[in-house]
């Protein structure tokens, strides 16, 4: 794996906008000069930006997003670090909440245990996960920027797989075409719980401090998309391991069955997007209190769909990051796929300043975020360069 470099921050100045009239932030050498317009549309506004300032020298690089979700359900996070050919430098935080105030936040030096992708205000207090880039077994979680000690030696705890964040702990999920197994590990209690089922593909959620998964299932007997439940059935293997199985809720038959391209969870439901035999895509709201299972999109692709960031907003319609390759250049552009029929795209290409990257989606406060990232090259130095980081909203 790549090693961490422990190298100071470069900073140019920071760069904050708001949306409506906020008071100023405190932030560290604010340089206007570095504002630069990367949007060339009405529909769309800038909501935070930041301007990072970055010498690469022969090992090129670049800014990386690590995450792009809520941190607290009044606070939309934005977690991105350099990322070049030997390791990983200048982890930078941008934090936008509903009323249009932002904060951009930087570790206070450049150790390996300030790369902490997971956020979480639970309470009163925040959670932060580091997950090492050498040894993804050994999480460090942090309580109020203290470390504190997560047994993973427990009976109850599973070696760390796909580790997600959820409103209460932490969900770490096995990606097995098979039996599989959600943990999860709550800040309240401190304990460690594991839930055992079948699935040939799934993701895992938290609703009224229970664990629920929604899964796929091809090529079996009972192929379709299905909910189960957590249970309080314990069962202690033969190794002292103590795991529940749980609850299969309901199944909804489908064949053939495609695989899954996003979820998103609104208070007590969930929709998943399914990557659909027929070159289509579609969209399935799933009900964590009575268990129905609803499709509620069905449309036929469209445009060059690229893996970078999809979304689903709370009644269903599906967005995604387009990214069309002409002459070695990116072009990026947003297309929303409606539950109602048809679609459309809201953001064009020719919306956003040519070379800039879409990062990531997020529905956040009523209306569709996007993270951009843009590279402002000096033309008298190939190596000196200035990355423009906005958060940009739909109107």
């Amino acid at each position: 794996m790549k090693a961490i470099q422990t190298i100071k921050l470069v900073i140019l100045g920071f760069v904050i906008h708001f949306s409506s009239c906020t008071k100023d932030q405190d932030v560290e050498n604010p340089d206007t000069t570095n504002k630069i317009n990367l949007l060339n549309s009405t529909d769309w506004i800038v909501s935070a930006q930041h301007a990072q300032h970055k010498v690469q020298g022969n090992l090129g690089g670049s800014f990386q997003t690590q995450s792009f979700n809520l941190q607290s359900p009044n606070e939309l996070r934005w977690y991105l670090w350099f990322n070049h050919m030997t390791g990983y430098q200048d982890p930078i935080e941008i934090i936008l909440n509903k009323q249009n105030a932002v904060a951009v936040n930087k570790p206070t030096d450049g150790t390996g245990t300030d790369f902490r992708p997971i956020k979480t205000i639970y309470g009163t207090d925040t959670w932060e996960t580091h997950i090492p880039f050498s040894n993804t077994y050994n999480i460090a979680v942090f309580k109020n920027n203290q470390n504190i000690n997560i047994n993973l030696n427990d009976n109850n705890a599973t070696k760390i797989k796909r580790l997600l964040t959820s409103e209460d702990g932490l969900l770490n999920n096995s990606e097995a075409a098979g039996t599989n197994t959600v943990s999860h590990y709550h800040y309240g209690t401190g304990q460690w719980k594991t839930n055992t089922f079948f699935a040939t593909s799934f993701v895992s959620f938290r609703y009224n401090n229970r664990t629920y998964v929604i899964h796929l299932n091809k090529n079996t007997s009972q192929d379709g998309i299905g909910i189960y439940s957590e249970t309080d059935n314990m069962v202690k293997g033969s190794q002292g391991n103590i795991v529940y199985p749980m609850k299969a809720e309901n199944l909804l038959a489908l064949s053939p069955v495609g695989s899954i391209l996003h979820s998103s969870q609104y208070a007590d439901h969930v929709f998943v997007a399914i990557d659909a035999y027929g070159n289509k895509f579609e969209v399935y709201k799933i009900n964590l209190v009575n268990y129905t299972i609803q499709k509620v999109l069905s449309e036929t692709k469209v445009g060059t769909y690229s893996q970078y960031a999809n979304e689903i907003d709370p009644t269903g319609n599906l967005y995604t990051v387009e990214n069309r390759i002409e002459n070695q250049t990116p072009h990026f552009s947003i297309r929303k796929y409606k539950t109602n029929g048809g679609n459309e795209l809201i953001l064009k290409e020719e919306d956003l300043k040519e070379h800039t990257m879409i990062h990531g989606l997020k529905y956040f406060n009523g209306k569709l975020h996007a993270a951009v990232v843009y590279r402002q090259e000096n033309p008298n130095d190939y190596a000196d360069n200035t990355y423009h980081m906005q958060i940009i909203n739909h109107k």
